[in-house]
C-alpha cells in the first residue's frame, strides 16, 4: 500500500484575505512610483523584507519574488542596501506625509493632532506590509546613505512635538512630559502594522479614529465645547 503524505493544514480565510489585500496595496504603491523591471523588483523586495527581515532576505529570494534572475536585479540596483534605501525612502515619504499633510490642514493643536494621528494610524494599517518592511528594519541602517530617511523621521517627530507644545501653551493639552507623549503616540500608531490584519472587523479608517481618541487622552486634552 503506497504511503500518503499527511494532509496540509488549511490556510484560514482571514489569512488569505489579509495577504491578498496587503500584496495588492504594495502593487498599487509601486505602480505610482516606479516602472518596468524596477517596479517588479521593488515589489518583490518589499515583500521579502516584510516577511524575512533585511538580513534574512537574500538577493536570490528577492529575485525569485520579483520573477527575475539575481543578475537582472543587479542591473537595476547595485546592492541589497541600495534597494532597501529606495524602499525606505519612498515608504517614509508616504508614511510621514500621512501624518503631516492632514495635520497642517487643521487650525488648532487639537485638530492637528487628531487628523494627523487618524491618518497616520490608518496608513500603517492599510499599508501593513510596507510599514513592517521599513519601520522595524530601518533601525539596522545608520550609515550616511540613509541620512535622508532619518531626516524624514526626525521631521515628523518635531512636528508632533510642535503640536503638543502649542496645545500646552494654549491650555488645551495637559502634559508633564511632552517627549514621552510624542514617543508614545507615534510608536502606538506604527505598531498597528504589526498586528493589523485586513479583513478583520475593524477597518483601517475606524482604527485611525480610535487611535486619534487615544492620542487625545495621552495628550491630556481638555474636553472642549463645540
Amino acid at each position: 500500500m503506497a504511503e500518503t503524505s499527511p494532509p496540509q493544514a488549511a490556510i484560514p480565510p482571514r489569512v488569505l484575505i489579509d495577504r491578498e489585500h496587503a500584496e495588492r496595496r504594495i502593487e498599487q504603491f509601486w505602480d505610482e512610483r516606479a516602472t518596468g523591471a524596477s517596479r517588479k523588483i521593488l515589489r518583490g523586495a518589499t515583500l521579502a523584507f516584510a516577511d524575512l527581515g533585511y538580513h534574512g532576505a537574500s538577493t536570490r529570494e528577492i529575485a525569485t519574488r520579483s520573477g527575475m534572475s539575481s543578475a537582472a536585479v543587479y542591473i537595476h540596483f547595485e546592492s541589497k542596501q541600495e534597494l532597501f534605501h529606495r524602499i525606505a525612502l519612498e515608504g517614509h515619504r508616504a508614511s510621514t506625509g500621512a501624518f503631516s499633510q492632514p495635520a497642517r490642514q487643521a487650525a488648532d493643536p487639537v485638530g492637528q493632532l487628531r487628523l494627523g494621528v487618524a491618518s497616520f494610524a490608518t496608513w500603517n494599517a492599510e499599508m501593513n506590509l510596507l510599514s513592517r518592511s521599513i519601520e522595524y528594519e530601518i533601525r539596522l541602517q545608520r550609515g550616511p546613505e540613509f541620512a535622508d530617511v532619518w531626516a524624514l523621521r526626525r521631521a515628523v517627530d518635531e512636528h508632533v512635538l510642535e503640536i503638543l507644545e502649542a496645545g500646552v501653551a494654549e491650555g488645551t493639552f495637559r502634559l508633564a512630559d511632552l517627549e514621552w507623549a510624542k514617543i508614545t503616540i507615534l510608536s502606538t500608531c506604527i505598531d498597528v502594522a504589526r498586528w493589523y490584519r485586513h479583513g478583520s472587523a475593524r477597518t483601517p479608517t475606524a482604527i485611525g479614529f480610535q487611535y486619534a481618541d487615544l492620542a487625545m487622552t495621552l495628550a491630556g486634552a481638555r474636553h472642549l465645547s463645540h
